[in-house]
């Protein structure tokens, strides 16, 4: 099948391949993996480009990419190289290869093998792409910056020390490195996501700091959070920043030149998306357990453990409390050695309710790995999703696929055809987990409504989730609209 870009992706196209670093923030289902690949085939048939290393979640770095590069025409020319196995790594080291993937996991490794020590010339590629750029937003990720690692004595486990020239015995540490040791090494650096702001603005700064090595936003996290935020509370002591009066244009304005905001509901013709509430009442055992826990950071479940002794649940910190509440609007909580703890079964019974009501596949997203065990103990019909099931979800034969966000977030194409109904069995505080998942049904290739509901417990921490993860969103498609219209204000002028 030949690849002929659609005005959106003609957009990028041009967007990508005049600059040396660039930010595409395009919403899912605009095809931004076929744009880059056609950005790169034009960079290398007019003698620009070199070769091409993508850097993304692993399973589209495992998946989706190569079968990017085999669906069209176009780009089949090109040899991809997965450098997680031996065959990939000996591609790059010989320059055999037109496009190597690697995973966000392996950067350490990959850098200390096969980065350090090299010139621009001794790689086989120019140009990098970060696929889901979003991964990157933490502004101290080791695999990103790098560390120094104390070094263990290998017979004793203990820290290898010497005496330094003031006579100090301190501990010898290594350095290792992480991408940004190397950047320098490449000519070109581009990010994709759909999602650069999840949280705030605080997040979009390491991802431009990677891009363009700090040239927009300084290279100083301390420095740029000092600069531009605020907190709300200067008596807490854990505060929310928000920005300073000014600081949201500015920002946008730094980074208007390199970032291209592709919105989906601007270019693609996808039926519209319902959300609904579904309140579910807890039993008045559950309701205890929940208070208890609320106020004392202590409960005791009414069921025994096996070994005859009350389950006791402890949450150590404000953080944690937040967690074991979820757990508990759930329906179970782990304590503190893993074990499960019933609390109540109130969703399990308004999850098969909403399948029978609906009568057709329903896609439901769970936080808890004791969620799954539960579901698929009470409801006949229901199935973990894996590669193998997604056949048999696009043929109507699974009532319940159930999943974690970060299992088919990113990479995962294909349920649209299954079904257009998914439930959030428990909600979460991501809003980049969150629009991901609802994508998988609400894309090209949906020919229905999509259906989002989402079960509750009305007077918990259920309702901030919900709250925190709409107000994130609001906030989100507010700077990409406002770096769309920075754009088109300078084509006028």
């Amino acid at each position: 099948m030949k690849f002929t870009p659609l005005e959106h992706q003609r957009l990028a196209i041009d967007w990508l391949k005049v600059r040396q670093y660039a930010a595409l923030f395009a919403g899912m289902g605009l095809g931004k993996s076929a744009s880059v690949l056609a950005a790169f085939d034009w960079l290398m048939k007019d003698g620009q480009g070199k070769g091409l290393l993508i850097i993304a979640p692993l399973r589209v770095a495992v998946l989706t990419w190569p079968h990017e590069v085999q669906k069209w025409d176009n780009f089949r020319y090109m040899k991809l190289a997965c450098l997680r196995t031996k065959e990939g790594l000996q591609a790059w080291e010989e320059g055999t290869a037109d496009i190597y993937t690697l995973n966000y996991e392996q950067i350490p490794k990959f850098c200390k093998n096969h980065l350090k020590g090299k010139s621009p010339e001794d790689l086989p590629v120019d140009t990098v792409v970060w696929d889901e750029l979003s991964k990157a937003k933490n502004p101290s990720a080791k695999r990103i910056n790098g560390y120094n690692r104390v070094i263990l004595d290998k017979v004793t486990g203990k820290p290898v020390t010497r005496v330094n020239r003031l006579g100090n015995v301190v501990k010898v540490k290594e350095r290792v490195h992480g991408f940004r040791d190397f950047r320098g090494l490449f000519t070109r650096h581009w990010g994709l996501t759909g999602t650069p702001t999840p949280n705030s603005y605080l997040d979009l700064f390491a991802q431009i700091r990677l891009l363009d090595d700090g040239q927009r936003l300084g290279t100083n996290y301390t420095a740029f959070k000092k600069a531009y935020f605020e907190p709300d509370n200067i008596y807490s002591q854990y505060p929310k920043f928000i920005l300073r009066p000014g600081a949201e244009k500015f920002i946008q304005k730094r980074v208007a030149d390199m970032a291209l905001t592709l919105r989906s509901e601007d270019w693609l013709n996808i039926p519209p998306t319902v959300t609904e509430d579904i309140e579910v009442s807890l039993p008045r055992s559950a309701w205890k357990v929940y208070k208890e826990l609320q106020k004392e950071f202590l409960a005791i479940l009414e069921r025994e453990t096996k070994r005859g002794t009350p389950f006791e649940v402890v949450a150590v910190n404000q953080g944690a409390l937040i967690q074991k509440l979820l757990q508990a609007t759930s329906g179970a909580i782990y304590d503190e050695e893993k074990n499960v703890g019933f609390v109540h079964d109130a969703k399990i019974k308004a999850l098969v309710k909403l399948q029978k009501d609906l009568g057709e596949p329903l896609l439901v997203a769970t936080k808890f790995r004791h969620e799954q065990t539960r579901i698929l103990q009470a409801c006949p019909g229901a199935e973990l999703f894996t590669d193998e099931s997604l056949e048999r979800w696009q043929k109507g034969k699974i009532k319940f696929l159930v999943s974690h966000p970060l299992s088919i977030g990113h990479g995962v194409d294909g349920l649209q055809h299954g079904g257009r109904s998914t439930c959030w069995f428990s909600q979460t505080y991501s809003p980049e987990e969150y629009n991901q998942w609802n994508a998988r049904l609400a894309r090209t290739g949906q020919d229905q409504e999509t259906r989002i509901f989402r079960l509750t417990v009305p007077g918990t921490f259920d309702d901030a989730a919900i709250a925190a993860v709409e107000e994130k969103h609001d906030n989100e498609r507010a700077f990409l609209a406002a770096v769309k219209n920075l754009q088109e204000l300078a084509k006028v002028a």
